[in-house]
């Protein structure tokens, strides 16, 4: 480990002490930074959600999971991956305003329909092309799967119909890793979420604005081992959240990669996910052990833990 690493390791762990760094003016904003030596260090991240499957709190669902998650980006990198995204697009001609829908393109629908129509050698093609291209941009996914039946055996019974949407305890835990990661890299996180309507948009922003204000709504006993953020630490680390179109090409790339995440459980060595891991794209691939239990990929309620 270097003198600068070491030093930013530091003050990390005092921020994750609350004892926060220094704070300077950028472009007119309030940003945190970390001193290293002579110089100042603030890293602004953004993290591009999704959502798979229905988080509904409903036996009847027959999906074996809810998930959320997405990519983590800095800010600068913003329009190189939106570059690579477009050329791959260019190079197999579909129009830019046509989504990269991974529910689309694995059944060969809709604007995807016409993947079935071409060779198996050249949907292996397109499908080499958009893993690699994904694992070209520089991203860190991460994510959080809720075991449904898990869900509803721990909660349902005692709640009943007050039993909480998946997407709140999902949403919750996920953004809380993420916001102590970004911590480490001595910075600051913007949340993008796809929109889906204004009832559901105002629902997770406020999740959001409950998780800034009040911290993680769980058991501070039962959490305590995950040594979660506090909602003063939540207010520093998360700048705020928006919502974006579909049609933005960095939310395409978090659904195409919240996917394999999400059937991971199940199908741990589905391609898309090994592609990850081995290019290390995957948050787990990137942590150090000892943080890999309080920042890693949370697979909830899949068994005994929280």
């Amino acid at each position: 480990m270097t003198q600068h690493q070491y030093v930013l390791a530091i003050l990390c762990k005092l921020w994750l002490d609350n004892k926060p760094p220094i704070e300077l003016l950028y472009d007119g904003c309030l940003v945190q930074c970390v001193y290293l030596g002579s110089i100042f260090v603030s890293q602004l991240f953004a993290f591009y959600m999704d959502e798979s499957g229905s988080p509904k709190p409903n036996p009847k669902d027959s999906t074996s999971y809810f998930a959320v998650g997405g990519v983590l980006i800095q800010h600068k990198d913003e329009s190189s991956i939106r570059l690579q995204i477009a050329n791959f697009k260019q190079r197999w001609g579909i129009d830019e305003s046509v989504p990269l829908h991974g529910n689309e393109i694995r059944s060969r629908k809709k604007n995807f329909a016409w993947l079935g129509r071409i060779s198996e050698d050249e949907q292996n093609q397109f499908l080499l092309d958009l893993t690699t291209t994904i694992v070209q941009c520089p991203i860190i996914v991460h994510g959080c799967v809720v075991s449904r039946k898990g869900y509803l055996d721990r909660y349902l019974e005692r709640y009943g119909s007050n039993t909480w949407e998946m997407m709140k305890s999902a949403f919750s835990i996920l953004l809380e890793r993420v916001g102590k990661y970004v911590v480490l890299q001595g910075g600051k996180v913007m949340v993008y979420f796809e929109k889906a309507g204004k009832k559901e948009d105002n629902l997770i922003t406020s999740y959001f604005n409950d998780l800034r204000n009040s911290g993680a709504p769980f058991s501070a006993e039962t959490s305590a081992i995950y040594e979660p953020l506090t909602s003063n630490q939540m207010q520093q680390v998360l700048t705020g959240i928006e919502g974006k179109s579909k049609n933005n090409p960095i939310l395409q790339i978090a659904d195409l990669c919240l996917y394999p995440i999400a059937k991971s459980k199940d199908q741990p060595q589905n391609r898309a996910f090994q592609e990850l891991i081995q290019h290390k794209k995957l948050i787990d691939a990137v942590l150090t052990p000892d943080n890999l239990e309080k920042m890693g990929i949370k697979y909830y309620c899949f068994d005994n833990s929280l």
